[in-house]
């Protein structure tokens, strides 16, 4: 008896159950490092990977033991980590699409406050890196315009309009080459906004979003690095205008003629008429400017939000 025991264990044992049960294991741990690890890539891919892996863990848990096992068992663990494989790919995909779908979910959840001005939803940075350059330029953009518009106020620009403020507070008629100064924080701003366009544009090439979705972004983001920049020319023509305007009142030729302005010379009346409508056209241009941003962000707004309404194994 002791004899034929002895001989039985020298027998290798066979554990089919637990190689298979270790492999999806691993396949499953793949499955959650990979999108911390590597770039998101096709589902195709995915599951490509997913049914190599699965056959080298196979292959390993047959040296290691199934070898010894029926041939039902080395076809069932290879079977059955072949479907894990495929699963585990799935994992990953999942995963890979819900970390692309927080970070779009911001640009899908912008709302406009009173003025117009978009509102990013509340800790919108951290859902990703499109996320994070897009807060960084609502808040930018925002800050930029409340500067200029503070510049332009703190020069006393308003007075210029009204030859009574400006009798009763003649500062502004010094401050023409300041105005005119202008155009380098105009110019300044612009280059800021070209590079955040720039970092946008990079960071939504390498996105692995739905076509539609970076469309959809790309609009909210405001105009290609490339493009022009009618905000800027915008600025550059008020201050040009209002440069000249203040030029010519500093010179003196006009008269408080019951709360409008006279002028002793008729030319001078004539460069002031054609100023104050070209200012004017200016501001309407500003505001259809503004306008067209915020029609602009709310159309990629549904865009985005049409592709994060569909199923994540659905194409964009």
């Amino acid at each position: 008896m002791n004899h034929i025991e002895e001989a039985g264990r020298e027998t290798p044992y066979d554990h089919p159950v637990i190689a298979t049960l270790i492999g999806v294991a691993l396949l499953v741990l793949a499955a959650l490092l990979a999108p911390r690890l590597v770039p998101q890539q096709p589902l195709g891919s995915l599951i490509g990977a997913g049914v190599v892996l699965a056959l080298l863990l196979w292959a390993v848990g047959f040296v290691a033991t199934t070898r010894y096992s029926t041939i039902a068992w080395k076809l069932g663990s290879l079977a059955l980590l072949l479907a894990a494989g495929a699963g585990a790919a799935m994992i990953a995909h999942a995963q890979y699409e819900t970390l692309a779908r927080a970070d779009a979910s911001s640009f899908a959840e912008v709302e406009f406050g009173p003025g117009g001005a978009p509102k990013v939803p509340a800790g919108a940075a951290s859902r990703g890196p499109l996320s994070r350059l897009f807060v960084e330029s609502v808040t930018a953009d925002t800050l930029a315009q409340r500067d200029f518009g503070t510049a332009f106020g703190r020069l006393g620009v308003a007075n210029l309009t009204s030859p009574y403020l400006l009798e009763q507070d003649p500062r502004a008629l010094s401050q023409c080459v300041a105005i005119a100064d202008l155009r380098t924080l105009a110019q300044s701003q612009a280059v800021d906004r070209n590079r955040r366009a720039t970092a946008m544009a990079q960071a939504l090439g390498a996105a692995n979003l739905p076509a539609k979705a970076k469309q959809g972004i790309a609009m909210m983001s405001g105009r290609e690095a490339s493009a022009g920049d009618p905000l800027r020319d915008n600025q550059l023509a008020m201050v040009g205008a209002t440069s000249e305007l203040c030029d010519l009142l500093a010179k003196r030729g006009w008269f408080n003629n019951g709360g409008y302005f006279g002028f002793r010379s008729g030319d001078d009346e004539a460069r002031f008429r054609a100023l104050s409508k070209r200012r004017m056209e200016l501001a309407g241009e500003t505001a259809r400017i503004e306008r067209a941003a915020q029609e602009r962000i709310a159309s990629g707004r549904e865009m985005v939000r049409d592709v994060l309404s569909r199923s994540i194994f659905l194409p964009g």
